[in-house]
């Protein structure tokens, strides 16, 4: 903790530096690994595996150190579905075997906040995306609110070309839920409306900026 508050002194003494000129338009093109995630419901559970994500987003700089940015984010996954077998010892496995594939889908628009540095080639920033997010596939195709957190650091290697370096946090509220299993002599398995995806990733980008 005490190094996370040391890193963001750090990002935030540089408030109002000059990192782009205002009214220029960058192309960011997306790459990352984002880690899985587990949501339970009792004895029963899915898995939302790791994987690459990837996606394109527009951004646009109202100011030298602040830009809004509009971006789709993809990532291919298998979601399996975990319950207790049927019969003794009631062990647990998965129930969606061959029918697990999915894909976590987000269209955001947020803030970047960027940052100075003695080496006018090393920007920091971080930012904040809202939106929607929805897991397509076997499980759900209903989009819900979903937001996102990034920080890293742009490596400038022209006025035109950049690398982002970043970490981030991203969830969709509510993602899965709507699924009801039916186990003939077991019952039913329902994962609660309040099930929200969690994950977190790191990755890099591409970035075009043309004024």
């Amino acid at each position: 903790m005490k190094k996370l508050l040391f890193v963001a002194g750090i990002l935030l003494s540089g408030i109002g530096a000059k990192a782009q000129t205002q009214g220029s338009i960058g192309l960011n093109l997306y790459g990352g690994y984002t880690f899985e995630d587990q949501i339970s419901n009792n004895a029963s559970y899915i898995e939302i595996q790791d994987g690459f994500q990837y996606g394109i987003g527009a951004e646009f700089y109202v100011r030298p150190s602040k830009s809004i940015e509009l971006k789709y984010l993809r990532m291919d996954t298998s979601t399996p579905v975990f319950a207790p077998s049927l019969t003794a010892p009631f062990k647990v496995g998965q129930i969606n075997v061959g029918n697990d594939s999915s894909a976590i889908n987000y269209v955001l628009i947020g803030g970047n906040n960027y940052f100075q540095t003695a080496n006018p080639s090393l920007i920091p920033f971080i930012g904040l995306d809202l939106g929607l997010g929805w897991a397509s596939g076997d499980q759900s195709t209903s989009a819900r609110f979903a937001w996102d957190f990034k920080a890293g650091v742009k490596i400038k290697a022209s006025d035109v070309v950049s690398v982002k370096l970043q970490g981030y946090f991203q969830t969709i509220w509510g993602s899965y839920g709507s699924e009801t299993y039916y186990y003939p002599g077991w019952g039913t398995v329902t994962y609660p409306n309040n099930s929200s995806l969690y994950q977190f990733g790191l990755g890099a980008a591409f970035a075009f900026d043309f004024k």
